[in-house]
């Protein structure tokens, strides 16, 4: 990297001699540093820093301890992308001035960067040290910690944070997400609730509003702030998807298939979105479109909900008297999930089906082995019948 910077420094000499300088009567040339800073500074409001830094480079080359010079150099190299040198730089500045503001947040932004997350907090904690009044500090450090996962730590500085400034719409939002994921619901209410207040018509809001009216089962809720959110442009499949399941749980299945609908033709849609459009058209009695979405989700499945897509297949065959299908279903649910009642239902759709009573048999007295109660006396009274006849087909 010195080899580097060497070659650097003596391109950018050969630079400024041929744009800034001037030989004088010995032939030694001297550059215009103010001349300098002025066009590196213009050039840097109109956010052109690959240009920039060539004059403030000439700058902090003619004097090594303005602050100043090395702050605005460093930037430039920060905003090219260059961040070894920025913090080179950064860290000579601060050696200058140990409680160099700019100097401090920038090397905590490249850290941020360069996803070295405790060095981003330590340097946080510094500006903290310097300015603890400061609620942009504490922000940054719990989205730090968020970051890495440590969301009670997050959450307290969020709520510092919120105290200092209680009208940073994104702290309110983020606080109260993360009490939503603490699963204080009470307490992210509450937060959202200010925020709310303060801005109804910040689409950030809306949502994280969405999402915790979603927790309280609040599904009303879901449609006003989804359906706000929406009137102002946001199209999230998300939400969409949050939208159309509060619909059917307030049985509004034509609302519940619009918007789902809408999640699968933008070629977005997960297994949950087939699954509840699904769900949707089989209580509209549409058992075909019901049974596509359904084989949809599985093929899409894999999710802990996988169990019980076959089991929702399974009992829309029963219902359509389709007994191998939903004996072949309930299989599948119970291999992926065993459920003592899902052998009963294998049972009993195999007692239906299949003029070989064994399987149904076998699978009867698997259910009666677990314990369960529910469809025990239905067992224990159709068992003898099934000895019956396998001993009358045997004969």
């Amino acid at each position: 990297m010195l080899v580097n910077r060497l070659i650097i420094g003596l391109w950018l000499i050969s630079w400024s001699t041929l744009l800034l300088g001037q030989v004088d009567s010995n032939g030694v040339v001297q550059i215009d540093i103010a001349e300098a800073y002025k066009k590196g500074v213009a050039l840097m409001n109109a956010n052109q820093y690959a240009e920039a830094y060539k004059y403030m480079f000439e700058c902090q080359r003619s004097d090594r301890k303005n602050v100043d010079y090395q702050n605005r150099l460093a930037y430039c190299y920060f905003q090219m992308g260059n961040y070894s040198e920025a913090k080179y730089v950064y860290k000579a500045a601060l050696k200058l001035d140990s409680l160099n503001i700019s100097a401090i947040s920038n090397l905590a932004a490249i850290a941020e960067r360069e996803r070295n997350y405790n060095q981003a907090s330590d340097y946080y904690g510094q500006l903290i040290g310097i300015d603890s009044t400061n609620a942009y500090y504490y922000r940054q450090n719990a989205l730090i910690a968020q970051r890495r996962g440590d969301l009670l730590v997050a959450t307290a500085f969020f709520n510092k944070a919120h105290s200092l400034n209680e009208q940073d719409i994104a702290t309110i939002s983020d606080l109260a997400t993360a009490y939503l994921e603490l699963k204080a619901v009470d307490y992210a209410e509450q937060i959202i609730t200010k925020g709310m207040n303060l801005d109804s018509s910040n689409i950030r809001v809306l949502q994280t509003n969405a999402r915790i009216r979603n927790a309280l089962d609040d599904y009303d809720g879901v449609i006003r702030s989804v359906g706000s959110a929406m009137q102002l442009g946001d199209s999230t499949n998300y939400y969409a998807m949050m939208i159309g399941v509060a619909y059917l749980k307030k049985d509004s299945l034509d609302q519940c298939i619009y918007h789902l609908d809408r999640v699968v033709a933008r070629e977005k849609a997960s297994e949950h979105t087939h699954h509840y459009l699904a769900l949707a058209y089989e209580l509209k009695g549409d058992t075909d479109k019901a049974r596509e979405h359904f084989d949809l989700a599985l093929e899409k499945g894999i999710s802990k909900k996988v169990p019980l897509y076959h089991k929702d297949l399974a009992e829309l065959y029963e219902k359509d008297n389709k007994y191998y299908k939903a004996y072949e279903n309930y299989r599948a649910a119970y291999r992926y999930d065993p459920d003592e009642e899902l052998l009963f239902h294998i049972a009993h759709n195999a007692d239906r089906y299949y003029k070989d009573k064994t399987i149904a048999l076998r699978y009867y007295q698997r259910y009666l082995k677990t314990g369960n109660n529910k469809y025990r006396q239905y067992a224990e009274q159709r068992i003898p019948t099934l000895k019956e006849l396998i001993h009358q087909m045997k004969n």
